[in-house]
């Protein structure tokens, strides 16, 4: 087993100079309130107060697992296997001190503890130290954001769970809270004095001098065997381990163990089998959610329970389960040659890309089961699909990238829609299903158009990264491949400023963008708008063309008008016909 073990701290992992990376399939960020507290209190614990003197110690943290040797390597990337908990509520802390030092006036001190949240590149370009795809916009632009000048909410409940994370240490940090904790172990006439500025550095030295035993291997095999070895003892059963045990019981033939073992490994494999971990109770809950009801991790073996009772069913039930990792995985990490480069599925993958990685909604996994499944089975035309996935990915940009709304009440929509779906048995049962199940409930809870010009119009595109940048991306090219009537968005363009960005406020607002062919926009680079006319008039675009056939001239008085039309234009494109 090719591994390498051995003790780090946490300031020599977070000044290592590289970035780790939390893989898309692993489970989200799950430390709750009592968990981070019970953390936070330890290591306020560890803090020595004698004579007035603050001091740190050791403390040890337990072992962290990465795919990529951080400290003797070359990798720029090193994957996180195991300890993304703990590096994450680190960095959630780290970004709340660093917010009390700025309510102190200090500056420095916040941007010092910054340097273990943000890192430069050989570029001298700010880039995340800790990166997740599955927190990805919110915790990059809200707590890895040290001014926090991003105006961006939480949508998914573990983007929920990152905000009251914060809020609760940002109130543990209060200097009355702070002496408080430590009043109880040294006493009050020892802690009043001591200065408020000083506890909150002791914090944040305290966490640095953390002790781990850190194993690394280049091997992903052998880091997802460590893993299991290091998680299996006296690890309570998670659900689908009891789901699994369960299965066993009923399927009580000869060798009855290989059977489901041998199948339980092959959906395992599946599910890795992108290069990626894939936590199999998230898979689960979804295809269960897709295919049988609605459930929570709470009460998902309790409705095994009830629904799987027979060996038949048990056969049945992995079997599915093999199928559906295949649709899973694809779902979740979409490539043309999972439909053999063909062009006809080309917007398939593309739909995908934009649901998964553009607006990461889980909920979405639910229906697009089922709506994969039902084309395996030649239950719904190429054609209809299409036009209900895009339906699905423009519901979402407006109902979730846009405005912001919480996706937790479309599971039941999906969940309702899915079960019956499956259920059919022709294609003009599934158009029914579709109109009456999903697109008229959909329907209703799309925001009212005002409330989506508004923050559609204030979305912004700049070379420097935001939050608002993958929103206004995605609007430039539906609307491009709106114009010119084409299903994928066009792999030769990028994104032009019309005024030249930073030449005036508005500058980088949705109104003054437009997509234009690559090797145009460096010939546009900087020139005035009355120059630009004549590269635009390059263009094979019909946005373009319409652009400079509307607009002589272009000034910053003109830019919210066309932010309203272009949100007009995505907005009337909800619109479907089955």
């Amino acid at each position: 087993m090719d591994i390498n073990p051995t003790a780090k701290t946490i300031k020599e992992l977070l000044l290592s100079g590289r970035k780790f990376v939390i893989p898309r399939f692993q489970r989200e960020y799950c430390w709750d309130k009592r968990i981070s507290k019970t953390f936070f209190n330890d290591i306020l614990k560890q803090v020595i107060i004698s004579n007035q003197e603050i001091k740190t110690q050791s403390y040890f943290l337990g072992t962290m697992l990465f795919i990529g040797d951080y400290y003797d390597g070359t990798d720029s990337e090193i994957y996180v296997v195991d300890g993304q908990q703990r590096l994450t509520t680190i960095t959630i802390l780290f970004s709340a001190i660093s917010n009390k030092f700025i309510e102190l006036g200090d500056e420095t001190l916040s941007k010092e503890i910054f340097k273990y949240i943000m890192t430069t590149n050989d570029n001298g370009e700010e880039v995340r130290i800790l990166r997740s795809k599955t927190h990805y916009p919110y915790f990059a632009y809200f707590i890895q954001d040290r001014k926090k000048e991003n105006n961006i909410e939480p949508n998914t409940e573990e983007e929920k769970n990152i905000f009251e994370i914060y809020n609760m240490f940002s109130t543990l940090l209060l200097e009355q809270n702070i002496k408080k904790e430590l009043k109880k172990i040294y006493g009050s006439k020892e802690i009043d004095n001591l200065k408020y500025l000083d506890l909150l550095k002791a914090l944040r030295d305290q966490v640095l001098k953390c002790i781990f035993v850190s194993i690394s291997t280049k091997d992903k095999g052998c880091a997802n065997e460590i893993f299991e070895i290091l998680n299996s003892k006296g690890k309570q059963l998670q659900s689908i381990d009891i789901i699994k045990n369960d299965i066993c019981k009923i399927l009580n033939e000869e060798e009855p163990v290989d059977v489901v073992e041998d199948k339980w490994n092959k959906i395992k494999e599946i599910l890795n089998s992108k290069n990626e971990h894939v936590e199999f109770e998230v898979f689960f809950r979804h295809f269960w959610t897709s295919k049988y009801r609605k459930v929570t991790k709470n009460n998902i073996v309790q409705d095994f329970n009830k629904k799987i009772t027979t060996k038949e069913e048990c056969k049945s039930l992995l079997n599915d389960l093999i199928h559906d990792a295949n649709n899973y995985i694809k779902i979740l990490n979409p490539e043309r040659q999972d439909y053999d480069n063909r062009q006809e599925y080309f917007f398939i993958v593309q739909s995908l890309k934009c649901i998964s990685e553009y607006f990461n909604i889980v909920q979405t996994r639910i229906i697009l089961l089922a709506l994969l499944d039902l084309k395996e089975r030649d239950l719904i035309d190429l054609k209809v699909l299409k036009k209900v996935m895009n339906y699905i990915e423009i519901f979402h940009y407006i109902y979730n990238s846009v405005c912001s709304y919480s996706a937790n009440r479309i599971e039941k929509i999906y969940s309702t829609f899915s079960i019956n779906v499956r259920k059919c048995n022709n294609k003009t049962e599934v158009k029914n299903i579709i109109k009456s199940q999903l697109v008229e409930p959909l329907k209703k809870l799309v925001p009212i158009y005002d409330d989506f010009e508004t923050k559609f119009i204030d979305l912004t595109y700049s070379k420097k990264e935001n939050a608002s940048n993958i929103k206004a991306k995605y609007a430039l090219y539906k609307i491009n491949s709106l114009y010119e009537n084409e299903e994928t968005f066009s792999d030769n363009c990028s994104i032009e400023h019309i005024l030249s960005e930073g030449s005036v406020e508005f500058s980088t607002n949705i109104g003054n963008l437009i997509v234009l062919e690559t090797k145009l926009n460096g010939e546009a680079d900087a020139l005035m708008y009355l120059d630009k006319k004549s590269v635009y008039k390059k263009s094979k675009l019909n946005w373009v063309s319409k652009f400079i056939e509307n607009y002589s001239e272009w000034n910053e008085s003109m830019i919210n008008n066309r932010a309203k039309e272009m949100a007009k234009i995505l907005y009337n494109s909800l619109e479907i016909e089955i």
